[in-house]
């Protein structure tokens, strides 16, 4: 196991975190916790997840956050938290860059299975 000194999120990872927490129905919340309860997860081992190959990084993120790495965790309601482990002052740190649904996270990484 890695650590990692902190987890940070992307504006985007943020605002969606944001909406899923305001929303009340109990799908929304749930996926707001178990996304919140992974920072801990993360911080001891910034190498948990799936891996997707460098080859297989969406061109769309790639481009937009400069992934060099990236990660997907499962979240509830085929939702899924997508993260990248970065230097940042030579202290390694966990970029979440999306928390996505199923529909976005489809067009990404098509035919993929859940």
């Amino acid at each position: 196991m890695i650590p990692a000194a902190a987890v940070l999120l992307s504006e985007t990872a943020g605002d969606a975190l944001a909406s899923l927490e305001a929303d009340t129905r109990d799908k929304s919340q749930a996926i707001a916790r178990r996304a919140r309860a992974l920072r801990s997860i993360l911080l001891a081992d910034c190498l948990h997840g799936e891996v997707v190959r460098k080859s297989a990084i969406p061109k769309a993120l790639r481009a937009r956050y400069d992934l060099t790495n990236l990660y997907v965790e499962d979240l509830p309601g085929f939702w899924r938290l997508l993260h990248t482990v970065a230097k940042v002052d030579s202290r390694r740190v966990i970029i979440v860059v999306e928390i996505v649904g199923h529909k976005a996270y489809s067009q990404w990484f098509p035919g993929r299975r859940d």
